[in-house]
């Protein structure tokens, strides 16, 4: 695991939140192009990513995308364990490639896992015959999300200007109309697990450590966007943001209003994920608050505006152990890549 040399950091100035905001909307823009719109030369704007990257602050990743991920299957471990082993069980779920976030939480289950896996027989082995026989896992209970509404990789930063928004937005990209992004050739599933250390890595990188031509890994690439399979994503230490505190919230709603809620849900600042799943609580949320004072008044609002909606449960997370695909440290920068990898093979078949 990476060990920055710095135990605290003196947080992020304004032009360093709108770097990471032009980020978050243009991960792999050119230094030209995001120099163009935050007023700094090319050689600036690198320079400030590269220090913000080299101490873990703020990355750049790929995974594969909500559209990807559909045809996978996407489940949510609660885990409950012996006290002292606690830690030892979240970094092993940590560094397991099926895994997408692990959670420690203060109420409801001691860990909170998001797990993306082949199919349901997958998920089955993964949660039945590999979780619940690690040492110091006392339970497992497990749900199936049944729909993505909205993922994390939709949050934004509030730095740039709406001008600077609308000079960073791509167009709609043309995607392929016969596209499969769930069915990517092993050569394409390959350069995905490439890109996701660094989601700004160049062809010329890709190919040298895929060990493909310079040609094959661009038309790949291209694919891999294309056909909508690849989400690059700017993440940022949740400590600098301004939102430090995350908070898990199941619950429940009437299956004819389920569309509606999410709906409402999805328009509110706080909500970074959004996802309806199997069982009697059938909507989880993950939400970022500028303070743990804030999980009551977020309460008030949805039970205000959603008088259906009924809430089974809303957690506060101690530790983020593990998200998107990266183990972070204790003051949440990125530690040690281990990429988000759903063709994991735990049978012996070959992929």
């Amino acid at each position: 695991m990476q060990d920055f040399a710095r135990e605290a950091e003196p947080g992020l100035d304004e032009t360093d939140l709108a770097l990471a905001h032009a980020m978050q909307i243009a991960p792999r823009a050119t230094w030209t192009e995001l120099g163009a719109v935050l007023g700094l030369s090319a050689a600036t704007a690198a320079r400030r990513w590269g220090r913000l990257s080299e101490t873990g602050q703020a990355w750049v990743t790929a995974t594969g995308s909500p559209t990807l991920w559909r045809s996978f299957c996407n489940a949510f471990l609660d885990v409950d364990c012996v006290p002292s082993q606690r830690r030892e069980v979240a970094l092993a779920l940590a560094r397991d490639a099926r895994t997408k976030a692990v959670l420690e939480l203060t109420s409801g289950c001691d860990l909170h896992v998001n797990v993306i896996t082949r199919d349901l027989s997958a998920l089955a082995r993964f949660a039945l015959d590999h979780v619940s026989l690690l040492p110091g896992v006392l339970k497992v209970a497990t749900q199936v999300g049944t729909r993505i509404y909205q993922a994390g990789d939709s949050w934004r930063l509030n730095a740039l200007s709406r001008a600077q928004r609308e000079q960073l937005r791509p167009g709609a990209p043309v995607t392929e109309p016969d596209a499969q992004p769930g069915r990517l050739p092993a050569a394409d599933r390959e350069l995905l697990l490439a890109l996701a250390p660094d989601g700004r890595r160049t062809v010329t990188e890709l190919a040298e450590d895929t060990g493909a031509s310079h040609t094959a890994t661009r038309r790949r690439l291209s694919r891999l966007v294309s056909t909508g399979a690849v989400s690059f994503r700017c993440e940022i230490s949740q400590n600098l943001t301004g939102w430090p505190v995350t908070t898990m919230l199941r619950g429940r709603v009437p299956y004819t209003e389920r569309k509606g809620a999410a709906d409402q849900l999805a328009r509110m600042p706080e909500v970074r994920q959004l996802v309806a799943t199997s069982g009697s609580a059938n909507i989880l949320a993950s939400t970022w608050l500028h303070s743990v004072d804030d999980a009551l008044e977020l309460e008030e609002r949805i039970s205000s505006a959603l008088p259906g909606f009924e809430i089974v449960d809303h957690a506060i997370v101690l530790r983020t152990v593990k998200r998107q695909g990266w183990i972070l440290d204790s003051l949440g920068r990125r530690a040690e890549c281990v990429p988000i990898d759903p063709w994991f093979r735990d049978d012996g078949l070959q992929t």
